[in-house]
């Protein structure tokens, strides 16, 4: 397996913290314009290797080739070039600001790095913004602050920022956490819109199956920072799989390209 034509090419990633190691892929691969799940349960090393993809991940040794560059060999000046390529939208939000902005000037953040730190965003770069906010749903609160948005409609402004980079790629590291039911959902609406109509290759971090959109067809499934599983959604997670990775009593259902967890013996 060879890097030419992927979007990422990892091969004997290793990630560690003092003695233990908390990461260790020995290869993945992830083609362009494609919608790969990576799940596992909660320290599996998820976040850990979206930071390695992006060269912000201290202790890392081996080969991780992103867009063509191999960010392990990277100074950090071409490593802020190929970033100015990926939309990440990390997993905690923030909590309170220092210096409040509005939704609009949020969402503008993400095409200062494509425009450039020091100059001032033209009427194209605000063009580019207020489609993103329109494509989201977010134009009513353009001029609403940041922080008065709810947990759903942040997650989407901090997605619109992303993609206001133009980027090639997009990182998504739990977007649905700590949503309620109605916002989870159409957070995965938004993932799935957002794939069909960019085709850009999205890696969605998530360890509830319910958040894979229809349009994730290859998954990655992460055990104690190791790649346990890949294939499709209903491959990897079969009743065996899960019951071994969250407890007994629990079986998986897919149904229309969605899939969920249910306890062993109910419905289907």
């Amino acid at each position: 397996m060879t890097a030419d034509g992927l979007a990422i090419h990892v091969e004997h990633l290793t990630v560690s913290a003092g003695r233990r190691r908390i990461l260790d892929v020995e290869r993945l691969a992830v083609h362009p314009g494609e919608l790969l799940g990576l799940l596992g349960p909660n320290g599996a090393g998820k976040s850990t290797l979206l930071r390695s993809l992006l060269g912000l991940q201290r202790h890392a040794a081996g080969a991780v080739t992103v867009l063509g560059e191999r960010v392990d060999t990277l100074t950090t000046f071409a490593l802020a070039r190929l970033r100015q390529s990926i939309g990440y939208v990390p997993q905690l939000l923030p909590t309170h600001s220092e210096l409040p902005l509005t939704v609009r000037e949020t969402v503008a953040i993400g095409r200062t790095g494509r425009a450039g730190l020091f100059r001032p965003l033209r009427r194209d770069d605000w063009r580019v913004v207020d489609e993103w906010l329109e494509r989201l749903g977010l134009a009513d609160a353009a001029r609403q602050g940041y922080a008065e948005l709810s947990g759903g409609q942040q997650r989407k402004a901090l997605i619109a920022r992303a993609m206001s980079q133009e980027p090639r790629m997009l990182l998504l590291d739990e977007p649905t956490a700590n949503l309620d039911l109605g916002s989870r959902e159409r957070m995965v609406e938004c993932i799935q819109q957002l794939h069909e109509q960019t085709r850009v290759t999205i890696v969605l971090v998530c360890h509830e199956l319910e958040v894979l959109p229809p349009a994730c067809r290859r998954v990655v499934l992460l055990k104690d920072g190791c790649a346990a599983a890949e294939g499709s959604p209903e491959e990897v997670f079969t009743d065996s799989r899960i019951a071994a990775l969250y407890g007994e009593g629990l079986a998986v259902v897919h149904r229309g390209g969605r899939h969920a967890v249910t306890p062993a013996g109910g419905p289907e």
